[in-house]
C-alpha cells in the first residue's frame, strides 16, 4: 500500500472568494458553493468556463436546482452568464449591489442598497482543488469558502456558529455540523477551543495549505452515461427547524477566529506568505439590522395558559436535542474533550437538565408575563440560538444549572 502523500490545496488552481456575497443572508447555501465553484475557476481573473454538466455532477446538485440558483446569482448582480461559441461565459462581477451584509461601516444604513468594489469588505482564495472533490458535499464547499473569505488578512475575527447559520441559511447545528464534520475528515480544516479562565471559550479554525493527496481519489470521478443520478435535490438543503429572521440587536464581540495557513491580500506575481498572521479589529463586533414581522393578533390579548408542550414546541425541543448529539460527537471525535465514557455521559447528563430547566423556567416565565409576546420573539430569534450556543459550549463550567438558566434567560428578555 502506497504511503499518502501530501499536496499543496492550491496545486490545481484557486480563485478569489469575497466575503459581501459569502455573508449575504438572503442567499442560499447552495446558491453559494455554485458562487464559490465559479470563483475557483476564475483564478486571478474574473471570468469561468465550466460546462453544465460538469458543474452540477461536481457540486452533486441537480439541473433544475443548479438553473434555479444560478438565476438568482445573476438577478443579485453577483455574475453575469453569456453564451458563446465555446460554451457559457461566466463572469464574477466586481461591481456589486450590497443588500444584507452589515459590520460597523454599514450599521446605521437601513432599507438602502448601494454599490461598491466586490472585495471592499474582504476576501480569500477558494482551491479548486475543494470544488472539484467528490467526497464533500455541496454545503461542505459552501462552508469551506465562507471560512475562506474571511482568511485573506491571515488571523482576523470570526462569527459566532449563531451568526454563520443565518448567513449560510442553515436551520440547525446538527445540519451544519453535518456537512463541517466532512471538511475535518478530508483534513481541509482543523478546530481547536481554546480555554479563558479556565472554561472553554473561543474556537480556532486552521484552514490547512496542505492535504493527503490519498483524500483526492474522487476528486477527478466522472460519472458514466449509465450511471444513476443521485444528484442532491433541493428539498435536502436545509434539514432541521426553521431560521427566522432575527430582531434588531447587537450579538456579543465575535469570539471566534479562522487562521488560514494561505497568503494575505495576494497580487499577481507574488509568493504566498504562509506566515501571515494578522489580526482584523475590524470585526470587533457584529451589528444585527434584520427585524421581526408585525406579531400576531392573539399577542395582543390577554395571556394564554402556556403548557410545557407548548414551549417545547416553540424552542424546537427535537431539534436542541440533535444540536446537542452533534455537538457532542464533534467533541468526542474531533476535539477530543472527552477521555472517558463517563465524561460523555456526563455531558448527555448536563445538557439534558439544561434542557429541561429551560423549558420549565420558560413556561413560568409566560404564564407569568402579562405581554408574553416580547418573550416569544425572542425565543424564535437569534437571541436564544446564541444562548444556547453558549450553553453548549460552556456545559462543563455550569454548576448551578437552575441558577445559570435563569440569568441567561434574564439577559435574553432585557436585551
Amino acid at each position: 500500500m502506497l504511503n499518502p502523500i501530501l499536496v499543496n490545496i492550491d496545486s490545481k488552481g484557486y480563485g478569489k472568494i469575497y466575503k459581501a456575497v459569502m455573508r449575504d443572508r438572503d442567499l442560499p447555501i447552495l446558491a453559494k458553493s455554485i458562487y464559490a465553484y465559479f470563483c475557483s475557476f476564475a483564478g486571478l481573473g474574473r471570468q469561468a468556463y465550466p460546462k453544465r454538466d460538469k458543474i452540477v455532477r461536481d457540486l452533486q446538485i441537480n439541473k433544475d436546482t443548479y438553473t434555479k440558483y444560478l438565476a438568482l446569482l445573476v438577478n443579485r448582480g453577483y455574475i453575469t452568464k453569456e453564451r458563446t461559441a465555446t460554451g457559457n461565459l461566466y463572469t464574477i462581477q466586481q461591481t456589486i449591489p450590497v443588500y444584507n451584509f452589515q459590520d460597523e461601516k454599514e450599521s446605521e444604513l437601513t432599507d438602502t442598497l448601494v454599490f461598491e468594489n466586490v472585495a471592499a469588505h474582504g476576501f480569500g482564495t477558494v482551491p479548486k482543488l475543494v470544488m472539484l472533490d467528490q467526497n464533500l458535499t455541496s454545503q461542505a464547499k459552501a462552508i469551506y469558502a465562507y471560512f475562506a473569505s474571511f482568511s485573506g488578512m491571515g488571523t482576523t475575527s470570526f462569527p459566532r456558529r449563531a451568526t454563520i447559520l443565518r448567513e449560510l441559511k442553515i436551520g440547525s447545528l446538527s445540519t451544519y455540523y453535518r456537512h463541517f464534520n466532512l471538511l475535518i475528515e478530508k483534513g481541509y480544516l482543523s478546530i481547536e477551543q481554546r480555554k479563558n479562565g479556565g472554561r472553554f471559550d473561543i474556537c480556532i479554525y486552521r484552514l490547512h495549505s496542505m492535504v493527503c493527496s490519498d483524500q483526492m481519489e474522487k476528486t477527478e470521478h466522472i460519472v458514466s452515461k449509465g450511471t444513476p443520478d443521485k444528484s442532491m435535490s433541493e428539498k435536502s438543503v436545509h434539514g432541521g427547524k426553521r431560521l427566522e429572521s432575527p430582531q434588531s440587536t447587537s450579538e456579543k464581540p465575535l469570539s471566534e477566529k479562522v487562521i488560514s495557513e494561505k497568503m494575505g491580500h495576494q497580487k499577481p506575481g507574488q509568493a504566498n506568505n504562509r506566515n501571515s498572521n494578522i489580526i482584523n479589529s475590524s470585526f470587533n463586533e457584529e451589528q444585527e439590522n434584520n427585524h421581526q414581522g408585525i406579531l400576531p393578533v392573539e399577542f395582543s390579548q390577554p395571556s394564554p395558559i402556556f403548557t410545557a408542550k407548548e414551549v417545547m414546541e416553540r424552542i424546537h425541543y427535537t431539534q436542541l436535542q440533535a444540536d446537542i448529539s452533534s455537538w457532542g460527537q464533534l467533541m468526542r471525535d474531533t476535539l477530543h474533550r472527552f477521555q472517558t465514557p463517563a465524561d460523555e455521559q456526563r455531558y448527555y447528563h448536563v445538557m439534558q437538565k439544561i434542557l429541561s430547566e429551560l423549558v420549565s423556567q420558560l413556561t413560568e416565565l409566560l404564564n407569568q408575563a402579562k405581554e408574553p409576546g416580547r418573550i416569544l420573539e425572542k425565543m424564535s430569534g437569534s437571541a436564544f440560538s446564541n444562548m444556547f450556543d453558549d450553553l453548549l459550549a460552556r456545559w462543563n463550567g455550569i454548576h448551578n444549572v437552575p441558577a445559570y438558566i435563569a440569568a441567561s434567560l434574564n439577559n435574553l428578555i432585557s436585551h
